[in-house]
């Protein structure tokens, strides 16, 4: 997966309205470091360009026709034709959310989102991160919280100190590099501690570790 440093990141643009994908390719061909490598108007043709292009991202319309946003993430997912594809979802409906990401989405954007907000999302996530607008963000933790296995107190007392400082700080959205300078220490121990909570933890990614970590109480 690319890593957004050093390389363009490919991106393919799913939208149904011919007009707004026109504007979002053309929006996020100027930026630099992005690469607009195609776009879909449907669901079969997204999952389709996919398979074709393997993009390091893919913009998806909750509202594509033929199969919805949520659908082509799931197919995306599963698909190893489709590569190491992640999915940001758009949508105007903020209790979609936790659908989309039980399909897959690495990120989930309102469609008034700014361009800001959304060449930042199509960067984090690209380095591995996830991004939901913050917005939203208060209402998704909420709900997804209870699909989370259960976790005993005794869970969070056998975390070293500096796991629990690790896993604060990935909660506050931080990244590895990001981690790493705030504690003075090596990317790769950064990764060795997120990796340990993980598996401690029982937890599949750093998403996960984010909603225990709030639900614990460790932020």
């Amino acid at each position: 997966m690319n890593n957004g440093v050093g390389t363009d990141i490919r991106v393919l643009i799913c939208y149904s309205e011919r007009l707004l994908r026109t504007a979002l390719c053309s929006i996020l061909a100027a930026e630099p470091g992005l690469r607009v490598v195609g776009d879909a108007g449907d669901g079969f043709e997204a999952v389709s360009k996919a398979r074709g292009l393997r993009p390091d991202v893919a913009l998806v319309d909750e509202r594509l026709t033929g199969l919805d946003g949520v659908q082509v993430t799931e197919r995306l997912r599963a698909d190893p034709l489709a590569g190491s594809v992640r999915s940001v979802i758009l949508t105007e409906h903020p209790e979609a959310m936790f659908d989309a990401v039980r399909a897959g989405a690495r990120g989930f954007l309102l469609r008034s989102s700014d361009q800001d907000e959304l060449v930042g999302a199509i960067r984090a996530i690209a380095r591995g991160e996830a991004f939901f607008a913050p917005r939203v963000a208060s209402s998704f933790l909420s709900r997804f919280e209870n699909g989370l296995p259960y976790r005993p107190p005794e869970a969070v007392k056998s975390l070293t100190e500096r796991e629990h400082e690790v896993l604060a700080l990935v909660a506050d959205g931080l990244n590895n590099t990001e981690i790493a300078s705030k504690l003075y220490v090596s990317q790769a121990t950064v990764k060795f501690h997120v990796s340990n909570l993980l598996s401690k933890l029982n937890l599949r990614d750093r998403l996960q570790m984010a909603v225990f970590a709030h639900k614990a109480g460790v932020v």
